[in-house]
């Protein structure tokens, strides 16, 4: 019995993770689609009169900080290969290096 509740509890945490690893990913995409879309409001509304200039940095860094993230964890990962993961596993290691560092540091 305590094995199948021990069964139980691995099956909800890997959906929990699951879910947090989507969670973390809308935020980001949210994140970048805000600030293009404030980018855009203040190119079209305010750019002629160069009024509201404080949206252009707050713009560029919601638009592109979730890009430099991904490139950042992309590229300081350790190599799958060296561990010995190949294939799926490989895939799948690299794509949870975001989840790993923003929900479970």
């Amino acid at each position: 019995m305590d094995g199948h509740h021990l069964h139980g509890a691995e099956e909800w945490m890997a959906v929990s993770r699951e879910a947090a690893s989507v969670a973390v990913d809308t935020c980001m995409v949210a994140a970048a689609v805000t600030g293009s879309s404030l980018l855009a409001w203040w190119s079209v509304a305010f750019h002629p009169s160069n009024s509201r200039l404080w949206m252009v940095p707050v713009g560029l860094v919601l638009a592109c900080t979730p890009a430099v993230v991904c490139l950042a964890l992309t590229f300081s990962a350790e190599p799958c290969i060296a561990r010995g993961v190949r294939g799926a596993e490989a895939a799948s290691a690299k794509t949870a290096a975001l989840f790993a560092v923003v929900v479970e540091k």
